[in-house]
């Protein structure tokens, strides 16, 4: 049986990144990944702008409201993914627990701009009997998935060394690859500012050598105005991993003898590639969305999960 969506808030990852025809077979948003993925339907969504409202029902069929108690008095979802603006998820979360019973919230990152906020967010979820998760889409990539079994088995070895390039705030988009080094590498151990950076409206870019459990990176930050450049290079002493424009490339390259100089270890000239999945990503998402809310193993991001890495990256924000 299929469980009932609805999308809160339909901007670009809400509904509009892929509803061009060109991007047929691209599903970016969760409006498209509700619509097709067996396990779901799309029940409505919501969004204060009544041309967002307007293209929602003509692409989907579906009613879409302009306010969320008018939503949820239409229809009583089991799923709600939070597409809005960070400063409003905790009044929209609170607003779905007081006007509906959902098995589970899927909610944009970060949790919040506010700690304490936050906070309150995982308690009401918990206090409902709701669950929270995170959307930190990479890690429903199979080809992350695949480094994390890597470096589970010791076929990537640790302890692992490495750069990470980001941009546009270390709270909106450093916290993606926050997540990514936390799946990877374990939890945070210690947090150094390198260099406080610049304030990209409101949210700080310092550079910072984070030590993880299973590793050491340097997380720096990039000029989102000049070009995005999502990026991390991570060495390894049985190779080198790229995971490269923002997920859409990832390879491996082992270290392997030296074809030319004897007794000498080299990386392998040819790049092993990870398929990326990130085309169908939001897809990917609802796939472990259900996996989850069938009891079954997961990899999606925890509202604890969250919470935990939104406590280090605010400790860290309010060091600089």
């Amino acid at each position: 049986m299929s469980l009932g969506a609805v999308v809160i808030g339909l901007g670009r990852i809400g509904l509009t990144s892929d509803l061009p025809s060109s991007s047929e077979g691209f599903i970016f948003t969760h409006a498209r990944a509700f619509a097709i993925h067996p396990a779901f339907r799309l029940l409505g969504g919501m969004d204060p702008d009544r041309t967002r409202c307007q293209e929602m029902t003509e692409t989907y069929g579906c009613p879409a409201c302009a306010s969320v108690p008018e939503l949820l008095t239409a229809c009583q979802p089991e799923v709600v993914a939070i597409a809005a603006a960070t400063a409003v998820h905790g009044s929209l979360v609170h607003q779905v627990l007081e006007h509906s019973r959902p098995r589970a919230i899927l909610c944009e990152k970060p949790l919040s701009h506010d700690i304490g906020e936050a906070r309150e967010i995982v308690a009401a979820c918990q206090a409902a009997g709701c669950e929270l998760f995170v959307n930190y889409i990479r890690r429903a990539d199979p080809a992350v998935q695949e480094v994390r079994r890597r470096i589970d088995a010791g076929e990537i070895s640790t302890p692992l060394k490495g750069v990470v390039w980001y941009s546009k705030g270390l709270l909106h988009n450093g916290s993606h690859f926050f997540d990514l080094m936390q799946y990877w590498l374990g939890d945070l151990v210690s947090a150094q500012v390198v260099a406080p950076g610049r304030d990209w409206q409101g949210d700080p870019e310092p550079d910072l050598l984070l030590s993880f459990a299973r590793g050491r990176i340097h997380f720096l930050a990039a000029r989102e105005e000049d070009y995005s450049h999502y990026t991390a290079e991570l060495v390894s002493p049985s190779g080198r991993l790229r995971y490269d424009l923002g997920g859409w490339k990832l390879v491996w390259q082992p270290a392997v003898p030296s074809p030319t100089n004897s007794g000498y270890t080299v990386l392998d000239r040819v790049e092993h590639e990870i398929p990326s999945h990130l085309a169908r990503i939001q897809w990917l998402v609802a796939d472990q969305l259900k996996l989850a809310l069938s009891g079954e193993q997961h990899c999606l991001c925890s509202g604890q999960e969250a919470l935990g890495a939104l406590e280090h990256l605010t400790s860290i924000k309010n060091s600089l």
